[in-house]
């Protein structure tokens, strides 16, 4: 069976799950979702890194974060070439006039190490997340790993009918999955590269 799309996943999961109870099949939108959280705390890889500019407004040190916003790969402004992450009650305990190297994240906000008196735009990289399978119907993580989308939503289906075996079988297969996607990952960033050795 391809799994290009929601409602092929859907038709994916109810047969797997129907091998240990058909009662969860009405409920297969459900551990998709519940599934795609799991997920998307965990997948962070390249194919989901998008660029955006964050604009500060004068006198305040703080801008929404994007709504798709999953983490940063990095921060910085047309002075600063990388901000770095600090606690929030540490950042707010500074001195004037704050750092401008700095930054942190608390209630949907990007706090600034300082305010600034001009809007300041800071160009980042962030980890995107693609959208619910249920509105978007595809993703790019559905058309390179169907496999994780699936694993997860059988775990989920695992822990509801309380079956102990399964939720160690799709869990540990999730695990895997999830692990083979970041080492090829890593692998495809770095083709075509030299290897280069570290002198000590």
């Amino acid at each position: 069976m391809a799994l290009s799309n929601y409602t092929d996943l859907q038709l994916a999961v109810k047969e797997w799950a129907a091998r240990f109870d058909t009662s969860v099949v009405s409920r297969v939108p459900d551990f998709i979702r519940l599934g795609e959280e799991r997920i998307w705390e965990r997948v962070r890889i390249s194919w989901g890194i998008t660029p955006a500019t964050l604009t500060i407004p004068a006198g305040q040190n703080w801008v929404a974060l994007p709504s798709d916003w999953l983490a940063f790969k990095r921060i910085r402004s047309a002075t600063v070439t990388r901000i770095e992450y600090m606690a929030p009650d540490a950042l707010e305990d500074m001195p004037e006039p704050g750092d401008a190297s700095k930054y942190s994240i608390e209630g949907g906000r990007l706090l600034y190490g300082q305010t600034p008196t001009a809007n300041l735009d800071l160009q980042v990289k962030y980890y995107q997340h693609p959208g619910l399978l249920s509105t978007a119907a595809t993703t790019w993580l559905l058309t390179r790993a169907p496999s994780i989308y699936l694993y997860a939503a059988l775990l989920e289906a695992a822990i509801f009918v309380k079956n102990t075996a399964k939720v160690a079988e799709f869990g540990s297969l999730l695990d895997k999955a999830i692990a083979s996607l970041d080492s090829a990952d890593r692998a495809a960033q770095i083709s075509g590269s030299r290897l280069r050795m570290q002198r000590g």
